[in-house]
């Protein structure tokens, strides 16, 4: 099921205890966590999905770093200070920091005959955001670091990259202007796409940074010590590390592992300590001796693809969301499109809402906008959702006072994917879900070009209020923003469904700092 694939993305983040090398080494520690995709990536300026986070989040220290409470804290930093007007960060770094030159790295660079450093600087920081706001890097997190003076200029090719607004002041003195004031700016710093980057070493591996072990020099507590293609990453313990989160793990090793209901029966076992899930299969195999937390964090909704020239009609598209009740389709039907994890709930949206008069009338004008007399609309999902997509056919058939033919598509998972994917579907029934607990990073899946943008929206007006809603984020313009969506009929959210996140008695140490891709291992202990 579609709605299994999506959290395990997002998060599906787990510990395995595995057994110790050395039987006379009891403080010797080695953890595991099972991701759903292979990470390919290890340049933390491009990295992408849940695993690749993991890594990055773990093998290096950014400028700050987030706390168990999702707090931001001092990491490579020991002091800064923000100018009056809240526009200039001046960040004075540690002196004592250094990248851990792993074996591999030494061999590499004793094959072409070089030698690095190995100082963390500020011009590490300067060269690593450079790159993630340049685009050629074509960085996903690039919109973290859009309010940095100039850089959405940068991105775009309009001036060059030495006027982005980040310099070294010296040294171990970083300096960052911003377009206007960002209240919780230091999130972005938090976060691999703002993670140092070596500019000597990054030209040594002559395109190849990040792509292995041997092409990549990273500062945090631990290192990327071994990759098996298609099975498993492996990051290990730096003795010499010197920074404030020293790791207590010997190593951590991710898992290429997607099935949810094995997943459970070994978190239940213990053979694995921590997990997420929205299966409710999965969750029934979990027994007693786990403790589970929900967090309502997806939202079941009928997207619309935009990439069809009729539905493109906003017309068509409000008479077809007006004339469903959702309340006979399900009975735990919402009104609004950004569930509570994402810190809205309570507020009521202003949406568009059932009215059988107001769907006809808004029909019959779309059959003529499109010089047509019938249309064949299809839904796309999986066997979950067939009865709802059949509910909602059925509320076409008795409401619309047109020639409307809604027709079902039920699709296994990968089939489903692929569809999405291609674009392949009319309507799909869709779980909406991001790797984050902000509500800009969940509206912000209908912007232009967003890579979760199933629908294929674009839209000017639209890309402009999440644009001001990430410079400025308030609660009234996240509403806004999701109103938007809805009175548009981009969107028709039908119902909530929950990640339940459970661990295994005996973990402590590893933890979640706001979603799945911001796991911390340093603390880990059995």
């Amino acid at each position: 099921m579609f709605k299994k694939i999506i959290s395990i993305f997002i998060a599906s983040v787990l510990l395995v205890t595995c057994f110790a090398g050395c039987e006379n080494d009891e403080e010797e520690t080695y953890l595991a966590c099972a991701v759903s995709e292979m990470p390919r990536y290890f340049d933390p300026q491009v990295v992408s999905s849940t695993g690749e986070k993991i890594v990055a989040v773990n093998v290096f220290d950014g400028l700050f770093k987030l706390d168990e409470n999702g707090e931001v804290q001092k990491c490579a930093v020991k002091d800064y200070k923000i100018s009056a007007d809240g526009l200039t960060y001046t960040f004075y770094l540690k002196n004592d920091m250094k990248y851990y030159i792993s074996d591999e790295v030494k061999d590499f660079l004793e094959d072409i005959e070089k030698t690095v450093e190995g100082k963390v600087t500020a011009n590490d920081f300067v060269f690593g955001i450079k790159r993630a706001v340049m685009p050629e890097t074509n960085s996903p997190d690039f919109p973290l670091l859009s309010i940095i003076k100039n850089a959405t200029k940068v991105h775009n090719g309009e001036v060059q990259v030495d006027e982005l607004g980040i310099r070294a002041v010296d040294e171990y003195t970083l300096e960052i202007t911003l377009e206007k004031k960002k209240a919780d700016f230091l999130y972005a710093l938090t976060q691999p796409v703002s993670f140092p980057c070596d500019e000597e070493f990054f030209n040594l591996t002559n395109g190849r940074y990040g792509l292995d072990e041997e092409y990549i020099i990273s500062n945090g507590s631990f290192y990327l010590s071994d990759i098996k293609d298609g099975e498993s990453v492996r990051f290990s313990k730096v003795s010499e590390y010197t920074g404030n989160y020293k790791a207590l793990p010997t190593s951590v090793r991710l898992y290429v592992n997607s099935n949810e209901v094995d997943i459970a029966k070994k978190v239940d076992d213990k053979t694995y300590d921590l997990g997420f899930f929205v299966s409710e299969k999965a969750v029934d195999e979990l027994g007693r001796k786990v403790q589970k937390k929900n967090l309502e964090n997806i939202t079941t909704a009928l997207v619309f693809n935009m990439r069809k020239e009729n539905l493109q009609n906003v017309k068509l598209r409000t008479g077809l969301v007006s004339s469903i009740d959702k309340s006979a389709i399900t009975e735990n039907s919402v009104n609004n499109l950004v569930p509570s994890y994402y810190n809205l709930s309570g507020d009521k949206v202003d949406g568009l809402s059932y009215n059988i008069e107001k769907s006809r009338k808004n029909m019959i004008s779309a059959f003529e906008e499109l010089k047509i007399d019938k249309l064949t609309v299809d839904i796309l999902c999986t066997a979950e959702y067939e009865q709802m997509a059949k509910s909602i056919v059925s509320n076409w058939q008795a409401n619309i006072g047109v020639e409307l033919n809604g027709t079902i598509t039920v699709a296994d998972e990968d089939e489903y994917m692929s569809k999405i994917r291609n674009g392949e579907f009319d309507m799909a029934i869709y779980n909406l879900t991001v790797d984050s607990d902000k509500s800009v990073d969940f509206l912000s899946m209908f912007k232009t070009g967003n890579e979760n943008n199933a629908s294929g929206y674009s839209s000017e007006e639209y890309d402009r209020i999440v644009d001001d809603l990430s410079m400025t984020s308030t609660k009234e313009k996240a509403l806004y923003c999701e109103s938007y969506l809805l009175k548009n009929a981009v969107v028709l959210p039908l119902t909530y469904e929950n990640t339940i996140f459970a661990v295994a008695k005996g973990t402590t140490g590893v933890y979640s700092a706001g979603d799945s891709s911001n796991i911390y291992f340093y603390k880990g202990q059995k």
